[in-house]
């Protein structure tokens, strides 16, 4: 073999190549991969069981007791418990059955989210409660499109956006009025 020739013919060149750019797009696509976008918006219970109203209502609709978690773009948590109830085509959370309202603070760290809260209200209050309650500490764990929170899965659901922003703005500046 000359001093001046490839060792590898032009076939065999062309082929390390496409090798290396395959590696390096594999490589690239992992890191993209481990990265996670940070939540927004809310995220309702999948594992519910929907009930419909009675059948005298003529409604179309159905609802379930569900937890919505909902992430604000500064960084701030609700954890709502009360009644979804579900039409054709909207998603409200019923003004007349109970719920439970958590306030909290979240934070990405690796590839989940943790969360502090405590409750900030309750539609009927408990015999010896003291609001706001004590602080929670949890991880919200990310699975592809569904988040796992304690033992919930969620989904997003943008149809209770509005809803959810509000009751954090109205929390917010309630307890922030208080003694």
């Amino acid at each position: 073999m000359d001093g001046g020739q490839c060792r590898h013919s032009g076939g065999e060149t062309i082929m390390i190549l496409r090798y290396l750019c395959l590696s390096l797009c594999l490589l690239g696509g992992a890191s993209l991969r481990a990265q996670v976008a940070p939540p927004s918006g809310a995220w309702r219970q999948t594992n519910v069981t929907w009930k419909k109203p009675p059948a005298e209502l003529e409604l179309k609709q159905r609802y379930s007791e569900a937890r919505i978690l909902y992430f604000s773009p500064d960084q701030r948590f609700v954890l709502l418990a009360g009644t979804v109830i579900q039409g054709p085509t909207s998603e409200a959370i019923s003004e007349g059955d109970g719920r439970v309202v958590y306030l909290g603070m979240w934070k990405l760290i690796g590839n989940s989210f943790q969360v502090k809260y405590r409750m900030v209200s309750r539609t009927v209050a408990e015999v010896g409660e003291t609001l706001p309650g004590p602080v929670h500490s949890e991880s919200v764990r990310i699975r592809g499109r569904v988040l796992q929170f304690q033992k919930g899965r969620f989904t997003r659901d943008e149809k209770l956006d509005g809803e959810l922003k509000a009751i954090l703005q109205g929390e917010t500046a309630r307890q922030s009025t208080k003694p």
